[in-house]
């Protein structure tokens, strides 16, 4: 994210009591039995990292490395997410069978949060391979979108102005 013409990483922006990547590691340990957390390198709290060997920045890495890593179905939830509800990632679950990645859709275009099968994993390496790192594309291909209502549980604080309105609301 950028702020006054400066770069920041938007997970250690402040978050209630916290940082943003801290809140959202406490409040998704409350859901899930396992959190992991990707990233290009550790950072400062207690939690299980995945640590990407590319300095690339795309959420297909990510997904990638972390289906390679643990061979098993995961739900992505990214960082700048932090009002997901339960409810909402229960939707991923229930729709699992209907494709091999299930993600939130929305009117705004958002395709995280999601649900990705292992047997995604050769799909996101083709489109990775290939160049084509655009995640819309990609889950609109061989996804299947669980249709959701715009609301402040999917704001994305992709800006600053959205950053200070989700702090402000």
């Amino acid at each position: 994210m950028q702020m006054q013409g400066q770069q920041f990483d938007k997970a250690l922006l402040p978050f209630k009591d916290t940082t943003l990547l801290e809140h959202q590691h406490t409040k998704l340990k409350q859901w899930f039995q396992r959190v992991y957390i990707s990233c290009k390198q550790p950072y400062s709290f207690k939690a299980a990292y995945l640590i990407e060997a590319t300095s690339h920045f795309n959420p297909l890495v990510g997904m990638a490395h972390a289906l390679s890593t643990l061979k098993a179905p995961l739900i992505f939830i990214p960082v700048d997410m932090p009002f997901i509800s339960k409810e909402s990632l229960l939707k991923l679950y229930e729709n699992r069978l209907k494709a091999c990645l299930i993600y939130l859709k929305s009117a705004e275009g958002f395709y995280l949060p999601n649900l990705c099968q292992l047997t995604a994993l050769s799909y996101l390496k083709e489109a990775l391979a290939s160049g084509q790192e655009k995640v819309g594309a990609l889950f609109q291909q061989i996804g299947f979108g669980v249709e959701v209502q715009e609301s402040k549980e999917f704001s994305n604080l992709n800006t600053y102005t959205d950053y200070t309105e989700a702090l402000n609301g």
